[in-house]
C-alpha cells in the first residue's frame, strides 16, 4: 500500500500525488480515470494489463480489490481512505467489488488506453 501525503487542517484535509522516485506514485502517470456510480452489490469485471502499472485510490466511500497472479495466493485489499493507494503490477488480475454507496475509485495508469493491453480472460495470464 502506498501512503499518499496528507496535510491535515480543520477546514479539511489536502492530499496530492506526485509521480517518480520521491512521489507516492512510483511510475510516470500517462492516464487518469475514475469509476463511480457502481450500484451496491455489482462487480467490475476482472482483467489484467500486459505492461501497464496502476495505482487505485478510494476517493470516496469504499470497495475491495481482489488481486490474483498465476501460482500465487489471492489477495483481497479493502480501500476506504483517500490517503492510501494500491499498486497493481502488470500481469496481475484484478476485480473491484463490494462498492459502498457513492464510492469513487480513481485509477492512475502508467500507459495510455490501448485495447491490445487488456487481458480479459484469467487463463491467458
Amino acid at each position: 500500500m502506498q501512503i499518499i501525503p496528507k496535510i491535515e487542517d480543520p477546514r479539511g484535509n489536502l492530499s496530492f500525488i506526485q509521480a517518480g522516485e520521491r512521489g507516492a506514485c512510483p511510475f510516470d502517470i500517462e492516464r487518469v480515470y475514475w469509476i463511480y456510480d457502481v450500484p451496491t452489490g455489482r462487480v467490475r469485471h476482472g482483467r489484467a494489463l500486459r505492461h501497464t502499472t496502476e495505482m487505485i485510490v478510494a476517493m470516496s466511500g469504499s470497495f475491495d480489490v481482489l488481486l490474483r497472479r498465476p501460482g500465487a495466493d489471492d489477495r483481497r485489499v479493502h480501500l476506504c481512505r483517500s490517503d492510501r493507494g494500491l499498486i497493481v503490477e502488470p500481469g496481475t488480475w484484478r476485480v473491484i467489488d463490494n462498492f459502498s454507496t457513492n464510492s469513487v475509485a480513481m485509477v492512475l495508469a502508467s500507459g495510455p488506453y490501448d485495447p491490445a493491453e487488456y487481458i480479459e480472460n484469467f487463463d491467458e495470464l
